[in-house]
């Protein structure tokens, strides 16, 4: 059960928040090992896909893996200003703020299949944002993908509204 290897910081980064950090998984070869195996052993009926989508910075690691394990290329999704050439951006709201996120443009082809891998489901402000530049772009999102969920937060059920398969390792129900 990979919940035991993510540690929670209470009042991380602001006062009410309850931060489910994956360092401490990622720090172990038991748990990393588990996550990838259980993403893999998901997504593996959504393939092939043209493309996996990682998003800034979590999203890298997990989706860094399928993709190699699966032969199927990796799109970056990265704040704001971290991207050269031509971009798109979405910006969004967080539970403590807002971001923009950025892909390139010539990464993702009219027509492709996609899915998108971050750490963390919670109100979905930044998945959706992703999902919205995919489509933008003329791709089609087969399926996202998390670490974690935060059921008691909308963003798992925004995604399923899209009639975008959901999946998580991990839920969280309070």
């Amino acid at each position: 059960m990979v919940k035991q290897y993510i540690k929670s910081f209470k009042d991380f980064p602001v006062d009410g928040v309850d931060f489910k950090d994956t360092a401490s998984l990622c720090a172990s070869v038991d748990g990393f090992r588990e996550a990838n195996d259980e993403f893999y052993a998901e997504l593996l009926q959504y393939m092939p896909v043209d493309k996996i989508i990682g998003i800034d910075a979590r999203g890298f690691i997990f989706g860094s893996v399928l993709a190699y394990r699966t032969s199927t290329p990796l799109v970056l999704a990265r704040k704001m200003g971290k991207l050269p050439g031509s971009t798109i951006a979405k910006e969004f709201n967080l539970e403590y703020g807002t971001a923009t996120l950025e892909i390139q443009r010539d990464s993702i082809t009219k027509g492709e299949s996609v899915i998108i891998i971050d750490d963390l489901m919670a109100t979905g402000g930044t998945m959706n944002a992703v999902v919205e530049m995919v489509e933008e772009l003329g791709a089609h999102t087969v399926a996202v993908a998390c670490l974690m969920d935060l059921s008691f937060l909308p963003g798992g059920d925004s995604i399923r509204d899209k009639g975008i398969p959901f999946y998580a390792v991990t839920t969280y129900y309070y």
